[in-house]
């Protein structure tokens, strides 16, 4: 019996560990940079940076990549809802969302002198190519990865938001 399109996975069954091995040598890449003390990787302008600097900036990115990989697991997801197909093995998405997410993150290391626009980059940067790497990772259409990002993207304002409600609401005063 011959199986049609849509009764067959979106993410396609693989190995997983390649993927996670991918995004473990991009995240060692930019938390080495944040070790360093490299500028760009840094929110605050500063000629050094401390010891307690550069273990924040680098907690940070750890956690940054690991909100963006539920977004982006969670945001395939969608997309497979809405193709109606079945998503596929979930560590396989996960492990393909964290090699896309943290090889986007490496758009940090890009040195831009206003900090306004640096901001600005950072976010496009990551998100258009956590994108473009999600479509051959995933073996999806450019829509189906672009959309994904969208929604992923979406998770992570809300989130943003939330964490700004409960900051306001607790801080003294």
């Amino acid at each position: 019996m011959t199986e049609r399109a849509h009764d067959q996975p979106l993410c396609p069954e693989g190995d997983f560990r390649f993927w996670t091995a991918v995004g473990a040598v991009a995240l060692l890449a930019y938390a080495v940079g944040c070790l360093a003390g490299f500028a760009p990787l840094f929110d605050v302008p500063g000629p050094s940076f401390t010891l307690i600097d550069r273990l924040s900036a680098t907690g940070a990115a750890v956690v940054w990549v690991a909100l963006c990989t539920g977004a982006g697991s969670l945001g395939f997801a969608s997309v497979s809802l809405v193709r109606g197909r079945p998503a596929g093995s979930a560590i396989d998405i996960a492990s393909r969302a964290f090699a896309c997410v943290a090889v986007a993150s490496l758009c940090r290391f890009v040195p831009i002198g206003i900090p306004a626009l640096k901001t600005a980059f950072d976010a496009l940067a990551s998100a258009c190519a956590a994108a473009m790497l999600a479509r051959p990772a995933f073996r999806v259409p450019a829509l189906d990865a672009f959309a994904a990002t969208a929604v992923g993207t979406g998770i992570l304002g809300a989130l943003a938001a939330a964490a700004f409600v409960v900051t306001w609401a607790v801080r003294p005063g």
